[in-house]
Order: structure tokens, then sequence, then C-alpha cells
């Protein structure tokens, strides 16, 4: 576990910018690995001879304690994948994006090879990479045909809204976008019946005047909630020195506010007709939120707390503004999380920013870049550990 942190540390100390993306099975909409980037500090491509960093001996193994698969599509450059490929593959599935590079002919041979479309050449890799931003749509539907010849798998890469999605769930196999932390929002969308409850009971958990002992009540009528609360205050991902017995103990021994908190993201994670990635995306916003808290000389909960909420949309296929406004939330949350306004919406940006890989907005923060960066990884990390605990 020490050497597996140390890595970690220097992967976190890299000089640029990494990026990580959810790789969708189009027909199940269930995470089949992550693509991870590696850039420089400007958002850029690495030049193809830059030094190889120590980690990069590490890589295999710090990808599984890093992603929730054992599969993994890497874009690095062409230095660091012919260092990469004399390492054992520790169990990981890995895919190197070649990204136009001749495939290097001594390589592991359980490692294999994507290339990206192009219209000068045709790659002879098992997988090929489609950016949607590089073509029309009238187009893909007379190169599909074409490139499933030659290829086992089609990767559609920024399939960023619902129209897109809906027509490369039908053509392609892997999918990686945006697409799924984005609301669909139809006329007359009702709620169901359990979706009510659950919001309901987010109502009742940000009361801000409510007593230790109502809330305590509160948790409790939902029996489901209750122990998976009390479950996760007593594992290991809390590590608190002696066993919780009761919600009411869990509140005193914990505090109203974090709680709350807790009790919401639980709230959120038993919401089981989306993606199991967006109630990962909701964990890894709010803890990066919470820890950019202090730059911005905020309150971490609340901070936690917007990164959080910022999800609802796409959970519930509603615009945010309506669903906060049902929500008892102070006047600089809910501007924060809707119109960006104020420390707690400067925080939320710079989340969103560099999880869409905007990188001229992430260069505008005042928090630097790399800082950015290390915060996104601890996030991600944090993410991990805690969906372990609420799977298990």
């Amino acid at each position: 576990m020490a050497d597996t942190t140390n890595a970690f540390e220097l992967l976190k100390s890299h000089s640029g910018l990494i990026h990580r993306q959810p790789l969708f099975k189009a027909d199940q909409l269930q995470v089949d690995g992550y693509h991870l980037t590696f850039l420089d500090i400007h958002g850029q491509a690495l030049d193809d001879d830059i030094e190889v960093p120590d980690f990069i001996s590490r890589l295999p193994r710090l990808l599984i304690e890093l992603n929730h698969s054992e599969k993994a599509l890497l874009t690095l450059p062409e230095s660091w994948q012919n260092a990469l490929l004399q390492q054992e593959m520790n169990g990981i599935d890995l895919t190197i994006d070649i990204h136009g590079n001749p495939k290097p002919e001594n390589h592991h041979p359980r490692y294999k090879f994507a290339d990206r479309a192009a219209a000068e050449r045709e790659p002879d890799t098992q997988t090929l990479l489609v950016d949607l931003n590089g073509f029309a749509m009238d187009q893909l539907l007379q190169l599909i045909p074409q490139w499933r010849r030659h290829h086992n798998t089609l990767c559609a890469l920024n399939v960023n809204a619902t129209e897109q999605f809906s027509l490369c769930k039908q053509q392609f196999d892997l999918l990686q976008g945006l697409f799924y932390t984005l609301p669909v929002i139809r006329d007359n969308h009702v709620l169901s019946p359990s979706t009510e409850i659950m919001m309901d009971l987010l109502v009742n958990l940000q009361d801000p005047n409510v007593e230790v002992e109502t809330l305590a009540d509160i948790i409790n009528r939902d029996v489901t909630l209750s122990y998976k609360l009390l479950k996760l205050i007593n594992s290991a991902f809390f590590g608190l020195p002696r066993q919780v017995e009761s919600t009411k103990q869990a509140i005193v021994m914990l505090g109203q506010n974090q709680v709350k908190t807790w009790a919401s993201l639980l709230c959120l994670a038993g919401l089981d007709d989306k993606p199991n990635e967006l109630r990962i995306v909701a964990m890894q916003r709010a803890r990066m939120c919470e820890l950019l808290a202090k730059y911005y000389k905020g309150h971490a909960d609340v901070f936690f707390t917007a990164g959080l909420f910022s999800t609802l949309d796409a959970l519930l296929d509603k615009p945010l503004a309506d669903i906060l406004q049902n929500l008892p939330l102070t006047d600089e949350l809910k501007a924060g999380i809707v119109d960006g306004e104020g420390p707690i919406g400067r925080a939320l940006a710079d989340v969103l920013h560099y999880e869409r890989g905007d990188w001229h907005a992430v260069s505008q923060s005042p928090i630097p870049a790399e800082l950015l960066m290390r915060i996104y990884l601890e996030a991600i990390h944090w993410a991990k550990e805690l969906n372990q605990q609420l799977d298990d």
C-alpha cells in the first residue's frame, strides 16, 4: 500500500494535466473502462520525445488503484508508450492510443492499440477512435460501414449532446463524452414515486432549523437510508475510533452538517435509473468543491453540497433552477449552483471546466492548473474508495 501511495504522489507531481473519462458500452450504458489522457500544462499534447517520468514504471498498478475498472485506454507521448510497453501488465487490460504513429514492433502481446479516424489514411488497429468534432453526422453514417470492415471496435469521442448519443448508441460500440451528465428535458416530465419520496427527504434534510432528534427521526423513517448511513460511518472509509450505534449518536459525533451531507449523498446514490457513473461524478464534484473551499475561503460542507447538487438536473432530468427552488437552501448556495455566482460558483466552475476538459477556462481560474490537477486526481481516488464502500 505504501508503494502505491508513493506512486500516486508521483502521478500528482506530473508537470502538466491529467484527464480521465469513462468509456461506456453503447448498448448498456455501463462503463467498460476509462480513458486517461496526459497533456501539458496548457492542455496540449505532450512532445513525443519528452522525458519519461518515474510513475510510468508503476502506471499499470496505479490504474487499477485509480479506476473502477481493469480496462484502460491511454493517450500519452511516444516516449512514454515505449517505456510502458516494457512493464508487466499486473492484471490490467490496456489499450494505447497511438494517435497516428506507427505501432511499436516489439511490445507485450497483451497490449492493444487504438488509432484516430482520419480522412487521409486507414488505420490498422483493432479499435478506431472517432472524434465527433471532426465529422458531420451524415458523413459519419456514410463512413461507419467502411470502418466496420477494418476494425473490431468503434469508439465515439466527444459525444456531448443527447442528439449525438441517440445516433451513436446505435452505430458505435463504445461512447465517450459529456452526454450522461446532461439532463434530458421533456415536457410534462413526471418524477417517479420513489424519486418524489427521495426529493421530500432531501427537502427535510436541508432544513437549517432542524433539531438533532428531528433529524434522526427523518433519517430513521427510511430504513434503507439509516442502515446505509450507519454502515458507511462505521466503515474503514471513516476510520472512527469506536462503533456508532445509532443515527442520533452519529449526529452527535459528526455534527448535523456532516450527517446531512452524507445522508443527502446516499439519497442521490439510491437513484437506480441513471448510469452509476453519474453517481461517481456527483461524488467527484462534491469532493473537488470541498477541497477548493479553503482556497475560496468558504465552508467545506457547503461547497461539498454545491458539487453534489450540481448533478441533480442530470439525475432528475429537470432544470436545476426548478429543482433547487423546492429545497430550503441559502440564496448564496442556490446562486452559486445555478448562476455560478460568488466563491461557490467560482469553485464549481473550476470543477466543471476541468471535468469537461475546457483547458482555456481552466487557465483563467485564480487556482493554478497544476493544483486543480492534483485536487482532481485526489477526488477521483476518493470517489473510487467511497463507491466501493457503497457497493459492498
